[in-house]
């Protein structure tokens, strides 16, 4: 083995050693609602739920001074907040209506939705999650209505595990919510 190929093979194994374990977390919020007696009679599409700059990563983000988005760098998510919020939203709204079909699929009202916020603010005796949505229902008349969900969450513990079980409390909270704020929408 050349001088060269030894000291490429140990500089790849040096930075193999040296690379942190990443933490993966997923959002999948259990729970939901109770099923309704008797379920709207109407079909929702859900669309994907999209995200605003620093929000559309798998990266988690966390704040200790205002305005300074920062990142968990050996946590993180398994996708992105919106990608997992999308089967979150499915199955708490399948208790509620008829019929949940994911966009393209029309259906009597489409919910679109959009992460505006999804971090954990760090202060100086705890730390919580802030996770804000914004939600809108088009009905079948051509209605728009539009919320925004702003919901806080404090975090069981100071670390990025204490975010992510605030971060599925959050979620699980903000899916029947949004819930509500559908089966209130339709026409």
């Amino acid at each position: 083995m050349t001088m060269y190929a030894k000291l490429l093979l140990l500089t790849f194994l040096l930075a193999s050693c040296a690379s942190p374990q990443i933490a993966l977390f997923s959002l999948d919020a259990p729970g939901g609602i109770e099923p309704a007696q008797n379920q709207l009679p109407l079909t929702l599409s859900v669309g994907q739920p999209g995200a605003l700059p620093g929000y559309d990563t798998s990266r988690m983000a966390y704040v200790v001074k205002p305005h300074q988005i920062e990142y968990f760098s050996k946590n993180q998510w398994v996708d992105s907040p919106g990608k997992m919020l999308l089967p979150i939203l499915v199955r708490t709204l399948s208790q509620r209506f008829r019929a949940v079909v994911k966009s393209p699929a029309r259906g009597d009202m489409r919910l679109d939705s959009e992460i505006v916020m999804l971090r954990q603010e760090f202060s100086e005796s705890a730390s919580r999650v802030h996770l804000v949505v914004r939600a809108q229902i088009l009905d079948r008349r051509g209605v728009m209505t539009t919320r925004e969900f702003d919901i806080f969450e404090n975090c069981p513990q100071n670390d990025p595990y204490g975010g992510v079980l605030a971060a599925n409390r959050a979620v699980a909270r903000l899916a029947v919510e949004i819930s509500d704020f559908c089966a209130a929408s339709h026409p």
